[in-house]
């Protein structure tokens, strides 16, 4: 049972991530300033992979592939749901 609340633990971290990575870039537009940008992405990266660690450390759980690739599949599942789609050109 462990294992299926690692998976969701990272499932949702992922979606998370890209939840506040929507709004930490639109924040990082609104003020057009590279240097917050930057600190911007720094901060996000260690709040993932700090909670992450956390969550691994406090509950003992075994780290596994299926940890990393679920966290890396939130955020892809979050980006194509959220993804902006482009005009195509026809010319």
């Amino acid at each position: 049972m462990s294992e299926l609340y690692a998976f969701l633990f990272s499932l949702g971290l992922g979606i998370a991530a890209r939840l506040l990575y929507i709004a930490e870039s639109a924040l990082a537009k609104r003020t057009g300033l590279f240097p917050v940008t930057v600190v911007l992405d720094i901060l996000l990266a260690l709040a993932v992979g700090s909670a992450l660690a956390l969550y691994i450390i406090l509950t003992g759980t075994v780290i596994a592939p299926y940890i990393f690739a679920c966290l890396g599949g939130g955020y892809m599942f979050m980006f194509w749901l959220t993804r902006r789609k482009k005009p195509r050109d026809n010319s």
